[in-house]
């Protein structure tokens, strides 16, 4: 196995558990449809240093994990993981677009398009818990939530663009020289 696959596997292990740590214990919930959180962040982080499949695969990995801790199992569950996992492909392929360069836009654009995504995926995920659990949310007040949750992730993200820059030029230049090459 190369050196630079242990690595990212390395980093990746760590991203999943500070994602839990951040779900579990640092997340501001407003009932049960929103929440205040920087769970996402080790996803995007990995998503900008290791790329956009190693992004979809911890993203996948943590929030299973985390849904598993907070509310366990149910038919619904590939609806809610499915949001952090796209969150975390969808910047790393924004990224790579840029050319893996980065800066202030790369980055915040990243960071923005693949929330944007997640917010409407967990839309369709809360849609869809309701329809299956008979309707505990209705249609109008999910219609009414979307204006609410992209104001907070417009919010989040200028928030999460500050802090992931720094750590994801941070993460590269202490790497190997396999990592930088592969960002090349």
């Amino acid at each position: 196995m190369k050196k630079w696959a242990v690595l990212d596997i390395c980093l990746c292990a760590v991203s999943v558990a500070l994602h839990i740590i951040l779900e579990l214990f640092l997340t501001i919930r407003i009932g049960n449809e929103l929440k205040i959180t920087l769970a996402a962040l080790p996803f995007l982080v990995i998503a900008f240093i290791c790329g956009p499949v190693e992004g979809f695969i911890t993203g996948l990995i943590g929030a299973f994990l985390s849904q598993l801790l907070t509310f366990g199992i149910t038919v619904t569950t590939p609806f809610w993981i499915l949001p952090y996992a796209m969150q975390g492909l969808a910047a790393g392929l924004i990224f790579k677009a840029f050319k893996n360069r980065i800066s202030i836009r790369s980055v915040g654009i990243g960071i923005f398009a693949s929330g944007f995504l997640s917010v409407i995926l967990t839309w369709v995920a809360s849609y869809l818990d309701g329809v299956v659990f008979f309707k505990y949310m209705t249609l109008e007040v999910l219609i009414g939530l979307i204006p609410i949750r992209l104001l907070v992730w417009a919010v989040l993200s200028v928030i999460y663009t500050a802090i992931v820059m720094p750590i994801s030029k941070a993460v590269i230049k202490s790497c190997p020289a396999e990592l930088k090459k592969k960002k090349k």
